[in-house]
């Protein structure tokens, strides 16, 4: 448990520094959406007077990852990494036959099965196993070992400030650990919303009321509670009214505000629709895939000169070209940061697409990527969502409800006459306010502002 800086060995934190501690569990280099908000933070605030410790997880072998990002970190910032002890166990035994578990473990809001004693019995048995289960990837895992690693780190430079961003929250229950024993101030940042949502998907009750608590009690121990989303904010508010509203704050996401060579396969001739990021049961591509089949079956001129393209992990959903048959339809795979934003800046039309009813006030974190390329947005999404809400707010292109495909359809094909005629978006704002580094400036006068104040002053309470 050797504390190591970006690039696997300490950097000196410069003079007159503030330190904090961020709690980031799948750090780079690991490659996922949902570590490149920490990543740029760690970047920028040495800028603003901090010097990041970072606390995250080794790598093991099916991660992927990005390594050229960690050569972007200045030395202020230092990453000390400690080991997922179950991880790859755990991933083997998800691969083996589980006959103490049904075939379809039902989650929380699905209806029972009835049976009689016997089967009441084994259901206990199954509910205990799945809480185990539960509490062994939350604690045993990474998060105790990485609490033990922080607290040892403290004795030999206790950090000002703690910043923690979730999911998975997991990295606030460590956050929340060291801000009791050290007793600093805690910022949480919630990329996602906790307690509900698509990513939310506890497997028993047992388990939903034990994460219940845990969130709570988190919220309330954190000085200031930061979404991404204003949307996500009032949803939280709502389901947590113990929490004080001036505790409560938008940073959202954002882009890095520098050029990018556009890729692309194909000539000016053709209408590149280009979809970039991971598929999954939140994001799957059928509307999409049957709203451009029925595009191209309404315009000859769209079916020859319109290509629709997929970037990034498909999740077993590359065999799904022949739900657009005789279109061009192509999956690409796994690229590195870097190329996904040549992609970005290649396309004629970006497409967000998120085919879920529930969490769905989050913003995408793609879709300020998709806003810094300036190129026409289509998003799939729904309409009364926070992706939906960034397009109107920033004019930055078009929403339609992803569970209809014929409007879809209409508007893919839509997008394809204004590609015709040369068209392109007119942003409402100066969207200049979403790089990253200013987002920074907005993290670290927060800090600045929490360090400042009376002593006492900023704890949160359940009033």
């Amino acid at each position: 448990m050797k504390s190591q800086p970006a690039a696997n060995s300490f950097g000196s934190e410069g003079g007159g520094s503030r330190r904090v501690l961020m709690i980031s569990e799948k750090f780079p280099p690991f490659n996922l959406s949902g570590s490149a908000r920490p990543f740029y933070f760690a970047k920028y605030l040495p800028e603003f007077g901090y010097a990041p410790r970072v606390l995250a997880s080794s790598l093991i072998g099916r991660d992927e990852r990005d390594d050229a990002l960690l050569a972007e970190l200045p030395p202020q910032v230092r990453v000390r990494r400690t080991p997922r002890l179950l991880s790859p166990s755990l991933t083997r035994l998800r691969e083996l036959p589980r006959p103490l578990l049904p075939a379809h473990a039902p989650r929380v809001g699905e209806p029972a099965r009835r049976g009689g004693s016997a089967r009441g019995t084994r259901a206990w048995a199954q509910d205990a196993l799945c809480w185990f289960g539960w509490w062994t990837h939350w604690e045993l895992d990474w998060a105790t070992l990485a609490a033990l690693a922080g607290a040892w780190d403290a004795r030999r430079q206790m950090p000002q400030l703690i910043w923690a961003s979730g999911p998975h929250f997991r990295n606030f229950v460590v956050a929340a650990r060291l801000t009791e024993w050290l007793r600093v101030p805690l910022v949480l940042d919630l990329r996602d919303p906790w307690t509900y949502g698509s990513l939310w998907r506890p497997r028993t009750e047992s388990i939903a009321r034990s994460e219940r608590a845990w969130a709570l009690r988190v919220l309330q121990l954190a000085t200031r509670i930061v979404f991404t989303s204003p949307l996500t904010l009032e949803a939280m508010s709502r389901r947590f009214p113990q929490l004080r509203r001036e505790r409560l704050l938008t940073i959202s996401n954002g882009f890095e505000d520098t050029p990018v060579e556009p890729l692309r396969d194909v000539g000016d001739d053709r209408c590149l629709f280009r979809y970039i990021g991971v598929l999954n049961e939140r994001r799957q591509p059928d509307v999409l895939l049957h709203a451009f089949a029925a595009a191209a079956a309404a315009d000859p001129v769209f079916r020859a000169a319109a290509r629709l393209e997929f970037i990034g992990s498909a999740s077993g959903h590359e065999g799904k070209t022949s739900l657009a048959p005789g279109c061009d339809v192509r999956f690409g795979g796994h690229v590195s940061r870097a190329e996904s934003l040549r992609y970005m800046a290649g396309s004629d039309v970006n497409l967000l697409l998120q085919t879920i009813s529930e969490g769905e006030d989050v913003i995408s974190g793609k879709a300020f990527d998709y806003l810094h390329v300036r190129r026409p947005i289509l998003g799939i999404v729904d309409p009364s969502g926070g992706d939906a809400w960034l397009l109107r707010e920033t004019g930055a292109g078009s929403v339609v409800p992803w569970q209809d495909v014929g409007a879809i359809g209409r508007e893919l094909s839509a997008a394809f006459q204004r590609w015709q005629a040369g068209e392109r978006p007119a942003l409402l704002q100066d969207v200049s306010r979403y790089s990253r580094r200013a987002l920074s400036a907005q993290l670290a006068g927060l800090f600045d502002e929490i360090l400042t104040a009376p002593a006492g002053a900023d704890r949160q309470s359940s009033a």
